[in-house]
């Protein structure tokens, strides 16, 4: 087949084939796949990419070389029972590969948050499919994979390889994505299914994570007074504002600064501690989320934030975590963004924009790897949602893509 002639059979086969994607994204969200609780929603990609004719190989993260390794982040919990499924279709020896990925993890969902709908129903209104994970990141990852599925469906030959991810830990250090990395998958060019709004995402922002913990003497608040946990890990943040707000200051890079006057934000994410109104705590904790700038090396940066809390006062332990992802800039020009700009006008009639994350995502750890996918809203907070019509245009543009990829 030609290249013309394959996308008009990807296009064709996909059009019969859309009316699946909202109740296959609206099945995802019904799998509650929270850190640790992943693997019910992993099966169902499995089933997927196992009925399509991929090669299907589970990968587990290493934990101890993970917490050695600087690019990693540090494990949150054990890997027993937890992996990122990865479907490979080889190809003829003839076209580049290409690797389609997304995560299936998704973030908890605060109870005093004022959802409106089920945030585990994955229902359907008002042209949006609702719940957590609806647009961070499960429809992405469904677009991607009922394009990966067509094309297949349409070219079982295909030229060059086609690699189908889903990985763990995105949203808490990226141990899925880098080790299915390491465990020897590698392509040409490499799209992540984040909720783009059916534009370009090149660039993100580092990011770390920690804990602030002050500990103290614990009895009745008569005994107590004057200065406690509280107020050490109080002085602690402060200092921490600090620092974010040189990092804020001008000149700020210019790829961050076009989408924010403040791109490196810091957020205290979590406060934990204490037992009664009128008792001294233990213990308090808070977890802090830092960003980082372009070119900001994560383990400095950490020393820089333990130094600053050590100055702050004394008693506040600091305890990193997770993330320790560099912030990332890649090209918009060059054969991969020129190709997905291509495709992207075909299908919707009008150029793509390019912009960047004020956030990392997985595309840090590809040089090149670029996000593509629909149009989502409230993404970590109460009625998060994404747009049925752009989970459409999403899967279109990622298989008029492939086919030209897969086959040039």
């Amino acid at each position: 087949m030609t290249g013309r002639s394959v996308d008009q059979r990807v296009k064709s086969l996909l059009s019969e084939r859309l009316g699946e994607l909202p109740g296959f994204v609206s099945e995802l969200v019904r799998h509650r796949s929270l850190l640790g609780c992943e693997e019910s929603a992993q099966a169902v990609v499995e089933r997927r990419l196992e009925a399509a004719g991929f090669e299907v190989r589970r990968v587990v993260p290493d934990a101890a070389t993970a917490a050695v390794d600087p690019s990693a982040g540090y494990p949150p919990l054990p890997y027993e029972g937890r992996s990122s499924i990865v479907g490979v279709r080889r190809g003829t020896g003839r076209g580049r590969s290409l690797h389609l990925t997304g995560h299936i993890d998704v973030v908890p969902v605060d109870p005093g948050a004022p959802w409106t709908h089920d945030p585990w129903s994955g229902e359907q209104a008002d042209g949006r499919i609702w719940g957590r994970g609806a647009g961070d990141m499960k429809g992405g990852l469904a677009a991607y994979l009922l394009a990966a599925e067509a094309l297949v469906q349409a070219c079982p030959e295909l030229p060059g390889d086609l690699v189908v991810s889903s990985v763990i830990e995105e949203e808490c250090g990226g141990n899925g994505m880098w080790s299915v990395l390491r465990d020897g998958i590698s392509a040409d060019a490499t799209l992540v299914g984040e909720p783009t709004g059916l534009a370009v995402v090149h660039a993100g922002t580092g990011v770390v994570w920690l804990r602030l913990l002050a500990r103290g003497a614990a009895g009745h608040s008569a005994q107590s007074g004057g200065d406690g946990p509280f107020d050490a890990l109080a002085r602690a943040v402060a200092a921490l504002r600090r620092l974010e707000s040189e990092q804020n200051a001008p000149p700020i890079d210019e790829v961050f600064g076009a989408v924010s006057g403040w791109p490196y934000g810091m957020t205290v994410g979590r406060i934990d501690g204490g037992v009664w109104t009128s008792s001294a705590p233990a213990e308090l904790e808070v977890a802090v989320r830092y960003g980082l700038r372009l070119g900001a090396d994560p383990g400095k940066v950490q020393a820089l934030i333990a130094a600053a809390v050590a100055a702050s006062g004394p008693g506040v332990e600091v305890v990193f975590e997770a993330f320790r992802a560099p912030a990332y800039c890649w090209p918009v020009a060059g054969p991969v963004p020129e190709l997905l700009g291509w495709a992207h006008e075909q299908v919707v009639g009008s150029p793509v924009g390019h912009t960047a994350f004020t956030a990392t995502t997985d595309a840090r750890q590809v040089d090149g790897a670029l996000c593509y996918g629909p149009l989502a809203g409230n993404l970590h907070g109460a009625d998060e949602w994404v747009d049925v019509d752009s989970l459409a245009a999403t899967a279109r543009v990622v298989a008029r893509f492939a086919s030209r990829w897969l086959g040039g």
